[in-house]
């Protein structure tokens, strides 16, 4: 979820579809200059991301849990935040763009967040433009079971957003915002949204075999989406989704060349 305007008023409901996202390390390669962020239609058509290969860092193994334990939470989360850098910095370098680490700060409840006030009945998680932070809520239901896998996705999810803010991709969709119908910024926003379901969805499958869960956890996943407006039907994140999964990088997740039926 981004926290962001569409337009003015007309579309104020459809800012509560922000986007959540982070940050990884990493730049162009070695003694080579980044290329410039894209602008516009091959910011979202053509974007380098879409040429590079899949994720190279096939291990990510989850940290334990304790019930309750906040601290171990964090750690858990770190770790991860450590793998979404190395697979999304190396993905930057090979498309030659500037990459850098995220601000992320976990909370237990709704916190002013720079974008308004962190949407806790609403989101998950959160990424605010205005000062590149990631906010991730951290329920209570998450915290008495450390063996869900829910949290997992939604980092791998804003993540995914913070990947299209580095890329060109949120900035080119912001500039169009302002002149487009509601219509149409609702159609921009599921595509922006359905994009970092991919983005997830390929992070995931790459680590999958070191995670030593069952395929079970990711089937239950796609069994509890459900969708709105702003984000897509269950069945268009579900294809996306796995759409990531089974590509393993972005260059399965240019929704904004997919046909209407694939983002309703």
């Amino acid at each position: 979820m981004i926290r962001i305007s569409l337009r003015a008023a007309a579309v104020a409901a459809t800012a509560a579809a922000t986007v959540l996202s982070l940050a990884g390390t990493a730049g162009a390669s070695p003694g080579k200059a980044a290329r410039p962020m894209p602008r516009g239609q091959a910011a979202l058509t053509a974007n380098p991301l879409y040429k590079t290969g899949e994720f190279d860092f096939p291990e990510c193994s989850e940290l334990s849990r304790r019930p309750d334990d906040l601290d171990t939470y964090r750690v858990y989360l770190d770790h991860l935040l450590d793998c979404l850098n190395k697979s999304w910095a190396e993905e930057f370098r090979q498309a030659g763009l500037r990459f850098s680490p995220p601000k992320v700060r976990y909370i237990t409840k709704s916190v002013p967040t720079g974008c308004g006030k962190y949407p806790a009945g609403y989101a998950a998680g959160m990424y605010c433009p205005k000062n590149d932070t990631m906010w991730i809520l951290l329920y209570k239901s998450q915290l008495s079971d450390p063996t869900e896998f829910n949290l997992f996705t939604v980092i791998a999810h804003e993540y995914g957003h913070y990947a299209q803010d580095r890329a060109g991709i949120l900035p080119e969709v912001y500039r169009r915002y302002r002149t487009v119908s509601k219509k149409r910024a609702y159609d921009l926003t599921r595509r922006v949204e359905l994009q970092a379901e991919c983005f997830s969805g390929a992070f995931i499958g790459s680590v999958w075999h070191s995670l030593g869960r069952d395929e079970f956890d990711f089937e239950e996943q796609l069994d509890w989406i459900t969708g709105d407006a702003a984000h897509g039907k269950a069945r268009s994140i579900r294809y996306w989704l796995k759409r990531g999964w089974i590509g393993n990088g972005p260059k399965a997740c240019d929704t904004f060349s997919a046909p209407a039926r694939t983002t309703a």
